[in-house]
């Protein structure tokens, strides 16, 4: 709402007042110029604050009649916009909440004015570091305003540029873009070409495509916005200060600090004498510049800098800002490279806690890919912690301590999260929310069809316009299901050691990026592992490079997954992986005789039962062993509930429709890399016949579906039983290469990169009754892992999938696998066994017979699943690993009650 007033008030000063876009991505600059890509992120304040401020919304509210009410309304408003002014958006959120009520009360929820005031007070949320209590606000006020004064309408511009500028704060690039294309549109379509709103709107374009590390693109833009925005506020004007801190920082980017310096200093200069002192802006320019001085090594120069925007941010935006982490995280930075330790561990400790608390405000709302992009966002300090303690202070515990903590706080957070918040979705809705949870359901099921339909490829974007409708259903039943939002209990290291077993250790491996504070660069990825017992302090190693370590174990694992192989052929690579990886922890394991493993990376695609010692021992010889994805996941499994209901065991399925029998197959799953997973047909497994029966006598109460019965649709209509079995055909079919720009966006950070071509989850799957003709039931016979997400097996026990390539995914470091056991997972199950490779279908057939026997002598499910296989690796035609191997476990371990 800046269409005429746009110089009439200081607060202006809110727009795009960038709080530290600090560093830009490796993928903008060689490597050893990059900064923080956490700085850019969480500092992304560029973005900030609906430029279409505050003030202009203020006096668009004073305007408007409220009868009665008319007089409070403008002692709000003036109390609102003296508050702004000062940056004391705390004390104008009760003012401004008071505000909303008013207006909606009186104006009723659909007037334009009534979107003003939920903009200012998202306005305030964003401000204060609050985005889950954002987003709702924003996209409110955005609905509002098209409704009522159409879709090209100048204020729909403000509110898109707005709702863009929380999103690109949170690492949501892909979503904010559009919204800034679009307003910009608008705006240049309804204003002239030189308006400031036009300005703002090239600018905030400008810095998405410096952040996606675009220079070539982003510096034009960033010169328009100047020439249109320095005539017609004047170069003392905030909006002008904010965009020559921008610039600044491409040209930092650039390593041209001689041309970022005058910039940074011009813009700290007339944020001081136009917004005063105390102004969190202030402290903006503060931060920025000193991180130029740090990069240059003046650390006496950047050091009072840190401190007075520390003083300022903590002053005025309280002590859990996330922006003051990031000016605290920094001077940590500085402290480090001058070797004072002791300085550096706490404020970087202080930071770490900060983020901490926004990570528990802040992922509750959003579909997951929202969820995971703003999780993206805190790889930087992860790093950061990580080489803080193994490459600047290896011997110091409390170093240790506060890495492990990190490690556990933020590795298999999405998963924990999405598990948590599923759960209590599934019980609590009102009907509105589960009509929209049964669309939902319905849309994956949709997407799930398309990819397999076999006689005609799906029409352009009808796939990824399904994707796109579904994640905003998912993040419309976060927003508006109050019992959706689920915030994960805090994990501490305390809560973790009291929660792994007094014979067991845990062995958290992370890969990890190391920093050097003192030539500013990011070294190559590196794994680390941290162990940790029931009680006693945590041990360490640096494992070395993820190029060296993923080396071996792609040797070991194309080794241990070949049939052909003799047992001493295979032993040098399972030693290896071995030695470098378990080996420098070993006597650490002493006296203890079981392994909760959480990998990363490679690490999650080899059976770690299959590692040969240094007495030449398999380490299933000596423990017992279980996959979680995190550490974390030791919490989430005391709190699971269980299920009362029978088994259901499913297998042995008709392939072909009418019951038409099909070539018997030797493997349960396929040997395709084929992505056009139209063509993909099975053929029938004779042991899974075997294999069902006999469960059905292990088990009487049990539900037994065979041949055209074991359908897609039984499976999706299955209650919570007590033990899901399906034995029958798996498939995980490679992801596509990346592309140049998806390696570029990677940047060497280790940040996760958005899954190229197909949804992972499309891309593992089971075969069910009626597959090659794809239908089975009212279903296509391929249950996917999208589909399995959706499943209700709250409290159900165990999910064997006894099937090929079950255990296989897309790794995404810090999230573990994307396939079918995350699915699973999700869906509510305890327990998951599944195949790290194709396996053979009698030897699956007589492991799994075993296994069950175990269980129901009163095993745990890890013990009973050990045993079987020690008993098969005794027969002299199966002891290779790829006999006895492939199946591992994961989560919870203890015996079914």
């Amino acid at each position: 709402m800046m269409d005429s007033s746009v110089t009439s008030n200081i607060l202006r000063l809110l727009v795009l007042s960038i709080a530290g876009l600090c560093t830009l991505p490796l993928g903008v600059m060689a490597q050893n110029e990059s900064q923080e890509l956490r700085d850019i992120m969480q500092r992304l304040d560029t973005l900030q604050q609906s430029y279409t401020t505050v003030v202009d919304e203020l006096d668009v509210i004073r305007q408007t009649s409220f009868g009665p009410d008319s007089s409070n309304v403008i002692a709000l408003t003036n109390t609102i916009e003296q508050l702004q002014k000062q940056g004391n958006y705390g004390a104008a959120v009760p003012p401004s909440k008071e505000l909303v009520a008013i207006a909606q009360r009186v104006l009723g929820p659909e007037h334009p004015t009534v979107a003003a005031t939920l903009n200012n007070l998202a306005v305030l949320y964003k401000e204060l570091g609050r985005f889950s209590e954002a987003v709702p606000l924003y996209q409110s006020s955005l609905g509002i305003r098209e409704k009522a004064l159409g879709s090209n309408h100048p204020d729909v511009a403000s509110s898109l540029n707005n709702l863009a500028n929380l999103y690109g704060e949170q690492g949501n690039y892909g979503e904010a873009l559009p919204l800034y294309q679009r307003s910009l549109q608008i705006r240049e379509q309804a204003l002239s070409p030189n308006h400031p709103d036009v300005g703002l709107s090239v600018h905030n374009l400008a810095v998405m495509y410096h952040l996606q590390g675009n220079l070539p693109v982003a510096l034009p833009l960033y010169q328009r916005s100047m020439n249109i925005l320095e005539t017609t506020l004047g170069g003392d004007h905030p909006i002008v200060a904010t965009l020559l801190n921008n610039l600044g920082e491409l040209y930092r980017t650039q390593g041209n600090y001689a041309a970022a310096l005058p910039l940074y200093q011009r813009s700290l200069s007339t944020r001081e004498r136009v917004l005063g002192q105390e102004h969190p802006d202030v402290a903006t320019s503060l931060n920025n510049l000193a991180e130029l001085y740090r990069i240059q090594g003046n650390y006496n120069a950047a050091l009072p800098l840190y401190q007075r925007s520390i003083a300022l941010r903590q002053r005025g935006l309280g002590a859990e800002h996330p922006y003051l982490a990031l000016s605290l995280g920094n001077l940590a930075k500085a402290y480090w490279a001058q070797g004072n330790l002791k300085e550096s561990l706490g404020f970087l400790d202080r930071s770490l806690d900060i983020e901490e608390t926004n990570l528990g405000r802040n992922l509750v709302v959003g579909s997951e890919e929202y969820k995971r992009n703003y999780l993206s966002t805190f790889q930087e300090s992860t790093n950061t912690a990580i080489s803080f303690h193994l490459q600047g202070n290896p011997q110091e515990s409390a170093a240790a301590t506060m890495a492990l903590t990190t490690i556990l706080r933020r590795k298999g957070r999405l998963l924990d999260v999405l598990a948590a918040t599923t759960s209590r979705l599934r019980n609590q809705l009102d009907n509105n929310g589960q009509q929209q949870l049964d669309k939902l359901i319905e849309l994956r099921t949709q997407i799930a069809s398309l990819t397999f339909v076999s006689d005609r490829p799906p029409p352009v974007n009808q796939i990824s316009q399904l994707e796109q409708r579904s994640a905003q259903i998912e993040g419309q039943l976060v927003r508006e299901n109050a019992n959706f939002r689920v915030e994960v209990a805090p994990i501490t290291l305390t809560t973790v050691q009291q929660a792994i077993p007094t014979n067991a250790v845990l062995l958290e491996f992370i890969q990890y990026v190391p920093y050097n504070p003192q030539t500013n660069r990011w070294q190559a990825p590196r794994y680390a592992l941290y162990a940790l017992k029931a009680s006693g302090a945590p041990q360490w190693r640096d494992l070395g490079t993820v190029a060296e370590i993923d080396g071996l174990i792609n040797t070991a694992r194309q080794q241990v997954s070949d049939p052909r192989l003799t047992p001493n052929s295979i032993k040098p690579s399972l030693k290896a992986v071995y030695e470098r990886v378990i080996g420098p922890l070993e006597p650490f394991l002493a006296g203890s005789t079981h392994l909760l493993v959480a990998p990363d990376g490679q690490l999650n695609t080899i059976p770690f039962e299959a590692l040969m010692d240094r007495q030449d021992r398999y380490l299933i010889e000596s423990y017992t062993i279980t996959l979680l994805t995190s550490g974390r996941d030791l919490i989430r499994l005391q709190q699971r509930g269980r299920s009362p209901n029978p088994p259901l065991i499913v297998g042995n399925p008709t392939f072909n429709q009418g019951n038409r029998s099909s070539v018997p197959s030797g493997q349960r799953g396929t040997a395709t890399r084929d992505l056009d997973l139209r063509n993909l047909t099975f053929n029938d497994l004779p042991g899974t016949a075997t294999e069902v029966k006999t469960l059905g006598t292990l088990f009487p109460q049990a539900q037994v579906l065979t041949g055209s019965n074991a359908t897609e649709t039984a499976i999706k209509q299955a209650n919570r039983p007590h033990i899901l079995h399906l034995a029958t055909h798996g498939f995980f079919l490679e992801s596509p290469p990346l592309s140049p720009q998806d390696l570029q966006n990677n940047r060497g950070l280790n940040v996760n990169v958005p899954f190229a071509g197909e949804n992972p989850l499309l891309r593992s799957g089971l075969a069910m009754a009626g597959f090659n003709q794809r239908q089975s039931g009212e279903d296509d016979g391929v249950l996917t892992a999208l589909e399995v997400t959706s499943l209700n097996l709250e409290g159900t026990e165990l999910v064997v999938m006894s099937a090929c390539d079950t255990g296989r995914g897309d790794i995404l470091n810090g999230d573990g696998v994307y396939g079918l056991r995350r699915a699973f997972t999700l869906a509510g199950a305890h327990t998951q066994v599944s195949s790290l490779w194709k396996v053979d279908d009698s030897t699956t057939q007589q492991l799994m017979v075993a296994f069950y026997q175990n269980l129901a002598a009163g095993k745990g499910r890890s013990e009973a699943l050990r045993q079987a296989q020690l008993a098969l690796m005794q027969e002299n035609s199966r002891q290779i690993p790829y006999f006895w191997a492939a199946f591992v476990s994961s989560g919870e371990w203890r015996s079914l009650k």
